[in-house]
């Protein structure tokens, strides 16, 4: 308690709280503590990293040459995990901005106590759906008609998408609250974020390609199975079920250790310990206690929130269909064996995991807009020369994969760093990444349609050539104007200057104004040459004055 009354922010047990910009000032103590913070936030999406590498990488082609489903079957499945993924993520956000907004303020980090159930459950969701999307099981893998093996995996691709888009929403929403209105902690989480990202992703390919290199010396040395070719190398085919099989399992159990326990355990922990180094005591309490479906209405209104979006999802539909489409690329344009499936993301990740020791550098030396300008660059590049490797070359495939990774790591830092930026202390963060993974989910999901189902006239060599080569490149010239388009367009206004917005014409603003909006004509009018604003002033005498200024503090 204050003298006056109010109710002050606790200090816990002699633990003050960081004024503003005493992050970066911090002591050593403190730096070691928020450091253990910006790791354990890396372990909270490593469950959802590790099946991202395999859905994407692996999926579509387990689908067609695993399961044998038809290419449309197989674009379906793909496309219907993406639309209920996209339909889950706004949902998710409101729900999650409404959780958050219900926390205790007076309690330094209760906004991310609040959030940590819908992680939760969101894990728990893909630990128990995702190894079922690989289940070798008799009935339904040789013995069932297609329409039952379809209903299958349709069944689990829904649960897991759910359970995806839970996890996703409920981790990036944590950002703004544990980077308490730094922007330097923002860029810190992301490429921590990302960092993890890619450790997942090459611990995945690592994996698969011990197993499916094991299973070729295997083929191999059985001279009577068909299934190996003439070179010695061997394609994917029924047989490679128990591989896929073991990837699940090891994406499953590595996930549970990192994001259900450590993730869970350590923020608890971090929360209930270390709290006020979640706290900026001047950051607006309105923020704080913004109603969810007053912060959406805002976002809704606001321009930029259109075009930072639309970079999103160029981003991600740019990273996605490379990933999606590389192993069809390699094994049926370029003739590589089935483990190149495995080496070549493996180069690509190990890459991206390099460019995240100087993308820190990169952004803060040339700025966010700079930066995904060159990565984009550098992706268009990969792509073009995606296009023009010929079959006798198959080894340009990793140095363009190690351009690829590099460019592409910096791509998706600068445009999280980007959102994030354009949240800031703005309410509503999980709405904002919820709405913005709808277009990245759903986009997705019908260009994977599109290509499953239409036909061109020409060879799978060729068709898959086209996907890799031209599509990114065509996809990242649109990113490109909508970059252009968010560097022109201002952020939004703080929440009190948005909701001083809403007031009706008709009530006098006393909230810092300088008389009411009816006394120079009301909104239209506010255009009038700037001298007639101080004629307001002049009228009001210095009791009115200081009154007004009062209580806009």
């Amino acid at each position: 308690m204050g003298a006056d009354g109010d109710v002050k922010t606790p200090v816990n047990e002699g633990k003050p709280l960081i004024d503003k910009g005493a992050l970066d000032d911090a002591g050593e103590d403190e730096r070691r503590k928020l450091k253990m913070i910006q790791l354990l936030f890396g372990t909270g999406h490593v469950m959802n990293d590790l099946c991202a590498a395999s859905w994407f990488s692996y999926m579509l082609v387990f689908f067609e040459r695993v399961a044998c489903l038809s290419s449309a079957a197989a674009g379906g499945l793909v496309l219907l995990g993406q639309v209920v993924d996209a339909i889950a993520t706004p949902m998710v956000g409101l729900g999650n901005d409404i959780s958050a907004s219900k926390a205790d303020h007076s309690i330094p980090g209760d906004r991310v106590r609040k959030r940590l159930p819908w992680h939760l459950f969101g894990c728990a969701l893909v630990a128990l759906s995702y190894p079922c999307l690989f289940i070798e099981d008799a009935q339904y893998t040789y013995g069932s008609s297609n329409a039952a093996v379809v209903m299958w995996y349709a069944v689990f691709v829904t649960i897991f998408q759910t359970g995806w888009a839970t996890t996703q929403i409920s981790h990036l929403a944590l950002i703004p609250d544990l980077s308490v209105g730094k922007a330097s902690r923002k860029t810190s989480l992301n490429a921590t974020r990302y960092a993890a990202t890619v450790l997942s992703t090459v611990a995945v390919y690592c994996v698969a390609w011990g197993l499916l290199g094991a299973a070729s010396d295997d083929m191999g040395s059985n001279s009577g199975d068909n299934s190996t070719s003439s070179d010695g190398s061997s394609n994917l085919s029924r047989s490679n079920h128990t591989q896929f099989n073991i990837l699940a399992v090891f994406i499953t159990c590595t996930g549970i250790i990192f994001s259900l326990l450590l993730f869970q355990v350590g923020m608890r922990y971090v929360v209930k310990n270390y709290g006020h180094l979640l706290a900026d005591p001047e950051s607006p309490t309105s923020s704080a206690t913004a109603k969810a479906k007053d912060a959406t209405s805002m976002w809704l209104h606001n321009k930029k929130f259109y075009y930072v979006g639309a970079m999103y999802m160029c981003t991600r539909l740019l990273v996605n269909m490379t990933q999606t489409y590389l192993a069809l690329y390699l094994l049926e344009s370029l003739d590589m064996p089935k483990t190149s499936i495995a080496s070549t993301p493996l180069v690509l990740y190990a890459s991206s995991l390099m460019g995240t020791l100087v993308i820190g550098k990169i952004v803060k030396t040339v700025g966010h807009n700079a930066s995904y300008a060159i990565a984009v660059s550098g992706c268009l590049v990969a792509a073009g020369m995606m296009y023009i490797i010929p079959k006798s070359a198959t080894w340009m495939v990793y140095p363009t994969a190690g351009l690829f990774g590099i460019s592409s790591s910096l791509l998706m830092v600068s445009c999280l760093t980007i959102v994030a930026k354009l949240i800031g202390d703005l309410p509503g963060s999980a709405f904002v990444y919820g709405a913005f993974s709808f277009t990245d989910k759903l986009s997705s999901g019908l260009v994977i349609m599109v290509i499953q189902t239409i036909d061109l006239g020409v060879s799978d060599a060729r068709f898959y050539r086209l996907v890799v080569g031209v599509m990114p490149g065509f996809v990242a010239a649109i990113a490109l104007v909508f970059l252009i388009l968010c560097a022109r367009e201002p952020n939004p206004d703080s929440w009190d200057q948005y909701m001083e917005s809403r007031s009706p014409p008709q009530t006098p603003t006393n909230k810092g104004g300088y008389g009411t909006i009816n006394e120079v004509g009301g909104d239209n009018d506010l255009d009038q040459d700037e001298d007639d604003s101080p004629t307001t002033i002049d009228v009001m005498d210095n009791t009115k004055l200081e009154d007004h200024f009062l209580e806009a503090e």
